[in-house]
């Protein structure tokens, strides 16, 4: 069966044609050519309208937070959101989640508020989203597809690309038959109402096919990024490594950066922090202390996300002290807190230890007993404020405390000849006490326990190795050090 293509695609303006008066096979081109032109863009600049539903069980304020925050993640695209909807309902329809009433008038709205795409709140089928597209008659996203658009605009290095890009194609993957649907309905079926195999079906296979391979070769490409990575991990083992996390946009680069004096990039958007930059705590010296940022969380994170970010996310799980940055200034800081332990359960951090720091406590007005309750009700909590020199500085010495209290005390003895294990003692503990006998140098070190096992624990007794824990049987990379350190 023939049709004829729309023609130049510059003809169709979906921000104020009536598509109706186009055939089916018309209108699915056109909202495909608005589909790929949302995808492709480079920059913002377009009109979004947000959608939302209540059911009887959801609670209203919770709603309109989330709905705030959807357009925050608009707009960090670039973006405006020009209209938004409510609508409240006893249950879901399942074909397009809200009623067809509601969808013709989205369309009304749509057009007469020159909307180039419709934001759903809540997670969207395949066909939800064919559906609603085929009635609203513009491009449909659900919050995952609006924050899988930020990850790739925001994406900056070669791990963050790969882990984004994987991610984007296993959401897109399903959705890709909906361009197809027109085409084979037009060629209509055999008997019985079987639908005859034309190009159409042969080329969404094709295309699917084409992604698996795509995803196949993208996750080996971060499995080698993710070796060097490993390396990287294994060259800075005994330094202490504190992780910054926390829902996006709390500060926790604004911190990053007045903790390390780096000046990494802070806007104040979400999810301005993709790739992970790890800092040495200025004025951390034995302890040497490095601290990582690491992306930013947030409700109804896309699982496609989570399972891509893994190995970063994983930093984490690796840390010897997570510093959980909370913006105490939001009103529901409190979920904020649930989501990123919830995110850091999954990711296998849950048990490790932590301290929490509620940032912008200057933007509180008429709270000044907040800061006593809060360290009563939260463990290791420090108030401040990431733009105050002194707090920041109160903050540095908390954590080189921390971890000064979680050292060890050991006594080294070093021949006098033994330049590279004195080097050594220097380099990689903090010498508490020296005594020079006529035979060696007796040192009084304060050392953390991944140094300790790696530069020292042969020079230990076995009942000393045992008491500490400084097992080396098993550890290369202590072998490797105790006959380097054993040469004079």
């Amino acid at each position: 069966m023939s049709y004829k293509l729309i023609p130049d695609a510059k003809s169709i303006n979906l921000r104020t044609d009536d598509l109706s008066q186009l055939s089916e096979v018309e209108r699915s081109i056109a909202l495909e050519q608005a589909r790929l032109q949302l995808e492709q863009r480079a920059q913002g600049g377009m009109n979004a309208y947000l959608v939302s539903l209540e059911l009887v069980e959801d609670d209203p304020q919770e709603i309109q937070e989330s709905l705030v925050e959807l357009g925050s993640l608009v707009r960090s695209l670039g973006d405006e959101p020009v209209g938004v909807t409510v609508q409240k309902r006893s249950r879901v329809v399942p074909a397009t989640l809200i009623g067809t009433g509601k969808a013709e008038e989205l369309r009304n709205s749509a057009r007469e508020l020159k909307v180039d795409y419709v934001v759903f709140d809540q997670e969207l089928s395949p066909s939800q989203v064919r559906n609603l597209e085929v009635i609203i008659e513009r491009p449909i996203l659900d919050r995952a597809g609006v924050i899988l658009q930020i990850f790739r605009k925001n994406a900056k290095t070669r791990e963050a690309k790969t882990q984004v890009e994987i991610a984007h194609l296993e959401y897109l993957a399903p959705r890709i038959s909906n361009s197809w649907i027109t085409f084979e309905r037009q060629r209509g079926g055999g008997s019985g109402g079987t639908r005859l195999k034309g190009a159409g079906e042969t080329q969404l296979e094709l295309d699917k096919r084409r992604i698996r391979e795509k995803i196949a070769s993208l996750k080996k490409d971060l499995e080698r990024i993710q070796t060097e990575r490993s390396t990287q991990r294994k060259l800075r083992a005994e330094e202490f490594n504190v992780v910054l996390v926390g829902y996006t946009n709390a500060g926790k680069t604004t911190l990053m950066n007045a903790l390390t004096d780096s000046h990494l990039s802070a806007k104040d958007a979400l999810f301005e922090t993709l790739d992970s930059a790890v800092r040495t705590l200025k004025g951390s010296q034995n302890p040497r202390v490095l601290v990582t940022d690491t992306v930013g969380f947030i409700r109804s994170i896309p699982h496609g996300l989570v399972a891509s970010f893994r190995s970063t996310l994983q930093e984490a799980a690796r840390a010897d002290l997570l510093v959980h940055v909370v913006d105490v200034s939001h009103p529901r800081y409190k979920d904020h807190i649930r989501v990123t332990d919830d995110v850091l359960k999954e990711v296998g951090a849950g048990e490790v230890d932590r301290m929490y720091v509620f940032n912008k406590m200057d933007a509180l007005k008429g709270e000044p007993r907040l800061g006593k309750i809060l360290a009563r009700a939260y463990k290791n909590a420090v108030c401040l404020s990431a733009q105050h020199p002194d707090e920041i500085r109160k903050l540095r010495d908390a954590l080189v405390q921390y971890f000064s209290r979680n050292m060890l005390e050991l006594t080294i003895d070093a021949a006098y000849d033994n330049s590279s294990l004195m080097a050594a003692i220097y380099a990689h503990s903090r010498v508490l006490a020296t005594e020079w006998t006529d035979d060696c140098a007796r040192f009084r070190i304060r050392v953390s326990r991944a140094s300790a096992r790696r530069y020292f624990a042969h020079l230990l007794s076995a009942e000393e190795r045992a008491l500490h824990g400084l097992s080396t049987e098993d550890d290369e990379d202590s072998q490797h050090s105790a006959m380097e350190l054993s040469k004079p």
